[in-house]
């Protein structure tokens, strides 16, 4: 269930169950208002929060239901009324938001206690596992250190009593010993098993009183398997994130080539062509399922969707979240202008992973890129300019090739075409 969120899948210490709860908390309440993007976007964002909470809860991914139905909740209770463009929501739209409040606040509830109930066992899993490799650690060192003063010790011992066995033993046994002195058993001559002694588990405090000295004694010479196999050392948790933590998008395998087909004739007549992507969440993966091509308007190097409500409507009626975006670049390579990077901004502000799809069919590339997380989507948020051509002076990659993705070739993507 967990997926490295407050770090119980790595090495760190696992936290108390009430402090992981308040960093699920912090994650949920990072919302910054953009005042560039509508309004009505963030409701439109709101229900797509929910559907993926939803999703996660059917799934059992707990951690990533909690955070989502509580930023929904941080989102619409404290946040979106200082947005200026918030008056002109449909008041059908705010009532449809304070319904899903109510709704969620009780699961939100349910959800904490089940998370604090299975962090308080994993808390106590950790503690004792903690335990268990701080005591195995300690047995280790003193197994080192007995191990180092074995050999001094036991040529100590033994050449007390050498003389006293040397009479009953042969030359070649005494040969042997003195070549290798440094693992063998002592018995008494009855060969009982509870008076076996083996020097290797000894130090020069705790050798025994009654080291047999009859004339009868043996030494027998045998080989043994180290105690301890310090090269399988447990470790107690593996970091497997990824640098971004960013969840995979599976890709139509037919994607580019369908949209292309559906932007053949405004290519031919040097206009750009824009389409929207969406789909499910699964198992923690989005699935890109249709290709949505809303009413448009091109230029040669810009285009502007119209009657955006058809396009919701039609996603909140398949249940579908937005994946990103995808349009085409009739003349030029496949790159990220600046125009198209604040286009970008909206949707990875609303979903991290969302992908922008750059097709250039002139010179037949396609690129999938978003917003460097860490540098880019701040450059963009902070960038005076909302429209028209412009450059970002800044040190280091506004946008990069998204890697996040993955192309499944027996995936087909459904197209709708609203034009």
């Amino acid at each position: 269930m967990s997926h490295n969120l407050t770090g119980e899948d790595n090495n760190e210490d696992i936290l108390p169950p009430e402090k992981r709860i308040q960093t699920l908390l912090l994650l949920s309440s990072k919302i910054e208002l953009n005042t560039n993007i509508a309004a009505r976007k963030y409701y439109r964002s709101g229900r797509e929060m929910i559907s993926m909470a939803d999703v996660y809860t059917k799934e059992n991914n707990l951690e990533q239901a909690y955070i989502l139905y509580m930023r929904f909740m941080t989102l619409f209770l404290e946040t979106i009324n200082e947005h200026p463009d918030y008056k002109n929501v449909p008041i059908e739209e705010r009532n449809l938001n304070y319904r899903a409040l109510r709704e969620v606040l009780p699961i939100a509830e349910n959800i904490k206690t089940k998370l604090l109930e299975q962090y308080s066992t994993e808390y106590e899993l950790y503690q004792e596992r903690k335990a268990l490799q701080e005591f195995k650690e300690k047995r280790d060192k003193k197994l080192l250190s007995l191990e180092k003063n074995d050999t001094p010790s036991i040529q100590n011992v033994t050449q007390k009593h050498l003389n006293t066995i040397s009479n009953n033993t042969t030359v070649p046994e005494l040969n042997t010993y003195l070549n290798n002195p440094t693992s063998f058993e002592l018995r008494p001559s009855d060969h009982s098993d509870d008076n076996l002694i083996n020097f290797n588990e000894l130090d020069d405090n705790t050798l025994p009183s009654n080291i047999p000295t009859h004339s009868n004694s043996k030494i027998q010479f045998n080989q043994h398997k180290p105690i301890v196999d310090r090269s399988t050392k447990p470790m107690l948790y593996k970091n497997t994130t990824s640098p971004y933590n960013l969840r995979q998008i599976i890709v139509p395998g037919n994607l580019t080539k369908r949209f292309l087909e559906q932007a053949k004739q405004n290519t031919f007549n040097n206009l750009e062509t824009c389409g929207i992507l969406a789909g499910k969440l699964s198992s923690n993966c989005l699935i890109v399922t249709h290709l949505m091509i809303p009413k448009q308007s091109g230029t040669s190097d810009s285009c502007t969707t119209m009657n955006e409500e058809d396009i919701f409507e039609f996603q909140d009626k398949q249940d579908l979240i937005t994946l990103g975006w995808i349009h085409t670049h009739p003349t030029q390579t496949s790159f990220m202008s600046s125009v198209d990077l604040h286009t970008h901004y909206s949707y990875q502000l609303m979903m991290p992973e969302a992908i922008a799809i750059v097709c250039a069919p002139k010179y037949n590339e396609s690129n999938f890129f978003f917003l460097t997380p860490y540098h880019g989507l701040q450059v963009i948020a902070d960038c005076k300019f909302v429209s028209g051509f412009h450059t970002h002076n800044t040190d280091g990659d506004i946008y990069a090739i998204a890697e996040h993705y993955v192309l499944d070739d027996n995936l087909l993507v459904n197209v709708v075409d609203f034009r």
